[in-house]
Protein backbone atom coordinates (compact mmCIF):
# COMPACT_ATOMS: atom_id res chain seq x y z
CA UNK A 1 0.00 0.00 0.00
CA UNK A 2 1.04 3.90 -0.32
CA UNK A 3 0.97 5.55 2.28
CA UNK A 4 1.58 9.51 2.89
CA UNK A 5 2.43 10.54 6.33
CA UNK A 6 1.91 14.55 7.13
CA UNK A 7 4.30 14.64 9.91
CA UNK A 8 7.59 13.49 10.67
CA UNK A 9 7.58 13.16 14.93
CA UNK A 10 7.49 10.41 16.87
CA UNK A 11 4.39 9.02 16.23
CA UNK A 12 5.10 9.53 12.26
CA UNK A 13 8.67 8.01 12.44
CA UNK A 14 7.25 5.19 14.29
CA UNK A 15 4.30 4.52 11.88
CA UNK A 16 6.36 4.34 8.58
CA UNK A 17 9.62 2.27 10.33
CA UNK A 18 6.95 -0.07 11.30
CA UNK A 19 4.90 -0.04 7.98
CA UNK A 20 8.25 0.20 5.70
CA UNK A 21 9.14 -3.38 7.45
CA UNK A 22 5.48 -4.82 7.02
CA UNK A 23 6.41 -3.55 2.82
CA UNK A 24 4.44 -0.74 2.55
CA UNK A 25 5.63 2.06 0.10
CA UNK A 26 5.61 4.82 2.74
CA UNK A 27 6.56 8.36 2.49
CA UNK A 28 7.15 11.34 5.41
CA UNK A 29 6.29 14.61 4.62
CA UNK A 30 8.57 17.70 5.97
CA UNK A 31 6.46 20.97 5.70
CA UNK A 32 8.12 22.21 2.31
CA UNK A 33 6.89 18.74 1.17
CA UNK A 34 2.93 18.17 2.06
CA UNK A 35 1.64 18.34 -1.93
CA UNK A 36 4.02 15.78 -3.10
CA UNK A 37 3.75 13.18 0.10
CA UNK A 38 -0.01 13.65 0.28
CA UNK A 39 -0.50 13.55 -4.25
CA UNK A 40 0.31 9.73 -4.86
CA UNK A 41 -0.66 7.87 -2.64
CA UNK A 42 -3.77 5.52 -1.54
CA UNK A 43 -3.76 6.69 2.51
CA UNK A 44 -3.20 10.06 3.83
CA UNK A 45 -1.99 9.97 7.71
CA UNK A 46 -2.14 12.88 9.94
CA UNK A 47 0.49 12.62 12.59
CA UNK A 48 1.23 16.17 13.45
CA UNK A 49 0.14 18.67 16.17
CA UNK A 50 -3.32 19.61 15.72
CA UNK A 51 -2.62 23.54 15.43
CA UNK A 52 -0.77 22.85 12.26
CA UNK A 53 -3.61 20.55 10.42
CA UNK A 54 -5.10 23.35 8.09
CA UNK A 55 -2.35 24.36 6.66
CA UNK A 56 -0.92 21.12 5.85
CA UNK A 57 -4.21 19.58 4.51
CA UNK A 58 -4.60 23.01 2.52
CA UNK A 59 -1.40 22.10 1.13
CA UNK A 60 -1.66 18.90 0.35
CA UNK A 61 -4.66 19.82 -1.76
CA UNK A 62 -7.71 17.63 -2.94
CA UNK A 63 -7.27 14.35 -1.17
CA UNK A 64 -10.83 13.02 -2.64
CA UNK A 65 -10.85 9.39 -2.74
CA UNK A 66 -7.79 8.93 -0.72
CA UNK A 67 -8.00 7.02 2.55
CA UNK A 68 -7.23 10.28 5.47
CA UNK A 69 -6.48 8.66 9.09
CA UNK A 70 -6.44 11.23 11.56
CA UNK A 71 -4.17 10.37 13.98
CA UNK A 72 -4.08 13.85 15.81
CA UNK A 73 -4.46 14.79 19.61
CA UNK A 74 -6.02 17.79 19.86
CA UNK A 75 -3.70 19.30 23.29
CA UNK A 76 -2.69 22.07 22.30
CA UNK A 77 -4.93 23.65 20.07
CA UNK A 78 -6.50 23.33 16.50
CA UNK A 79 -9.55 21.55 15.11
CA UNK A 80 -10.62 18.42 16.49
CA UNK A 81 -11.62 15.33 14.47
CA UNK A 82 -14.50 16.52 13.18
CA UNK A 83 -13.78 19.44 12.18
CA UNK A 84 -10.53 17.59 10.52
CA UNK A 85 -13.30 15.82 8.58
CA UNK A 86 -14.71 18.94 7.45
CA UNK A 87 -11.61 20.37 5.82
CA UNK A 88 -10.66 17.75 3.56
CA UNK A 89 -14.31 16.74 2.03
CA UNK A 90 -13.45 14.40 -0.68
CA UNK A 91 -11.36 11.92 1.96
CA UNK A 92 -12.89 9.24 3.57
CA UNK A 93 -12.09 10.45 7.15
CA UNK A 94 -11.10 7.55 9.40
CA UNK A 95 -9.80 8.46 13.55
CA UNK A 96 -7.07 6.23 14.12
CA UNK A 97 -3.75 5.57 16.19
CA UNK A 98 -4.62 8.51 18.16
CA UNK A 99 -5.22 6.52 21.86
CA UNK A 100 -2.01 4.74 21.46
CA UNK A 101 1.78 5.90 22.33
CA UNK A 102 4.13 6.49 19.65
CA UNK A 103 6.49 4.03 21.53
CA UNK A 104 4.13 1.15 20.74
CA UNK A 105 3.81 1.91 17.02
CA UNK A 106 7.12 0.43 16.38
CA UNK A 107 8.00 -1.69 19.68
CA UNK A 108 4.67 -3.11 20.10
CA UNK A 109 4.61 -5.25 23.30
CA UNK A 110 5.18 -9.07 22.66
CA UNK A 111 2.33 -10.34 23.99
CA UNK A 112 -1.17 -10.98 22.86
CA UNK A 113 -2.36 -7.96 20.42
CA UNK A 114 -2.99 -4.83 22.64
CA UNK A 115 -6.32 -2.91 21.13
CA UNK A 116 -6.18 0.28 18.99
CA UNK A 117 -10.02 1.83 18.36
CA UNK A 118 -10.76 3.64 15.54
CA UNK A 119 -14.05 5.19 13.79
CA UNK A 120 -15.58 6.29 10.78
CA UNK A 121 -18.26 6.73 7.85
CA UNK A 122 -16.49 4.81 5.26
CA UNK A 123 -16.51 1.30 5.82
CA UNK A 124 -13.66 0.58 2.82
CA UNK A 125 -11.51 2.80 4.95
CA UNK A 126 -12.16 1.54 7.80
CA UNK A 127 -11.02 -2.24 7.21
CA UNK A 128 -7.84 -0.82 4.99
CA UNK A 129 -6.95 1.59 8.21
CA UNK A 130 -7.81 -2.35 10.53
CA UNK A 131 -4.98 -4.06 8.11
CA UNK A 132 -2.84 -0.82 8.92
CA UNK A 133 -3.30 -1.44 13.16
CA UNK A 134 -2.88 -5.18 12.49
CA UNK A 135 0.11 -4.84 10.51
CA UNK A 136 1.48 -2.51 13.77
CA UNK A 137 0.75 -5.22 16.01
CA UNK A 138 -2.50 -4.12 17.26
CA UNK A 139 -6.10 -5.52 17.23
CA UNK A 140 -8.10 -3.09 15.94
CA UNK A 141 -11.37 -2.18 17.51
CA UNK A 142 -14.05 -0.70 15.13
CA UNK A 143 -16.32 1.65 17.80
CA UNK A 144 -18.88 3.06 15.17
CA UNK A 145 -19.05 6.21 12.54
CA UNK A 146 -17.60 9.45 12.76
CA UNK A 147 -20.12 10.49 15.47
CA UNK A 148 -17.65 8.68 18.32
CA UNK A 149 -14.71 10.67 17.17
CA UNK A 150 -15.34 12.67 20.21
CA UNK A 151 -15.46 9.59 22.13
CA UNK A 152 -11.91 8.33 21.01
CA UNK A 153 -10.21 11.75 21.39
CA UNK A 154 -11.72 11.52 24.86
CA UNK A 155 -10.30 8.17 25.55
CA UNK A 156 -7.01 9.67 24.22
CA UNK A 157 -6.89 12.09 26.63
CA UNK A 158 -7.42 10.16 29.12
CA UNK A 159 -4.64 8.07 28.15
CA UNK A 160 -2.34 11.00 28.31
CA UNK A 161 -3.54 12.17 31.55
CA UNK A 162 -3.12 8.66 33.05
CA UNK A 163 0.16 8.53 31.36
CA UNK A 164 2.00 11.72 32.12
CA UNK A 165 -0.44 13.62 35.31
CA UNK A 166 -0.79 10.50 37.33
CA UNK A 167 2.87 9.21 36.23
CA UNK A 168 1.38 5.76 35.00
CA UNK A 169 4.10 5.70 32.10
CA UNK A 170 3.15 4.41 28.82
CA UNK A 171 1.31 1.90 28.26
CA UNK A 172 -0.98 -0.69 25.70
CA UNK A 173 -5.02 -0.82 26.41
CA UNK A 174 -6.86 -3.95 25.46
CA UNK A 175 -10.60 -5.19 25.53
CA UNK A 176 -11.20 -8.88 26.29
CA UNK A 177 -13.56 -10.75 23.94
CA UNK A 178 -16.84 -11.71 26.01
Amino acid sequence: MRIGILGGGRVGSALAATWRERGHDVSVSSRDTVAETAGPVDVVVLALPARAVAEALAAAGPLDGKVLVDATNNVSGGPGGLEIAALAPGARYVKAFNTVFATFMHETPPERPASLVLCGDDDGAKGITAELVRDLGFEPVDVGGSDQTPLVEALAHLVIRLAYTQGRGFFVYRFEPR
